[in-house]
């Protein structure tokens, strides 16, 4: 997974925002934006990448199921030839229809497993995906919004504020 590969450009992101040059007698920076706006699409382009290696695990997680049926099929069979071998006596043929049943029954519960641990595994990155989205989203707004606070502390109307560009998601 290429976390570490978002991580160091939201520590990238972030000293971009807070090397900005003060200005005289405010609170305000000036910031490169269009600096800002690369490594944003640099994040952006790296997330891609993570979601594809989910996906293969989820690809994994299945080719895993297909084997454990195969290899629940093949412990089925084998336990039922095991008991067509032992057809004369009742008693030995019935324990071994129950140790068949239990193989089954294990080996259902081995592959759903291996199912549900694939899932919560893919789930967790995508929660992760997800939290590293709304970081970088709540830190480009308090950067942005921290651009219109006057030394009175107060900031200005959102209708004196410049407007972001219609191709960006405006969450206020």
């Amino acid at each position: 997974m290429n976390g570490t590969n978002v991580d160091r450009l939201l520590e990238k992101l972030e000293t971009t925002l807070l090397s900005g040059k003060k200005q005289m007698f405010s609170n305000m920076y000036l910031i490169d934006v269009n600096k800002c706006l690369a490594i944003i699409q640099q994040i952006k382009s790296e997330l891609p990448q993570d979601l594809a290696e989910a996906k293969v695990i989820l690809r994994n997680c299945e080719k895993l199921k297909e084997e454990a049926a195969i290899e629940a099929d093949g412990i089925i069979a084998a336990a039922q030839e095991h008991a067509r071998t032992l057809v004369d006596e009742n008693a030995i043929r019935q324990e071994s229809e129950r140790q068949a049943e239990e193989l089954v029954k294990k080996a259902g519960a081995y592959a759903d497993g291996l199912v549900e641990q694939s899932y919560n595994q893919v789930n967790n990155m995508y929660l992760e995906v997800e939290n590293v989205m709304r970081n970088m989203l709540q830190q480009v707004m308090e950067s942005r919004d921290s651009l219109f606070v006057s030394d009175d502390g107060q900031g200005q109307s959102s209708q004196d504020m410049p407007q972001m560009p219609s191709n960006m998601p405006q969450n206020r």
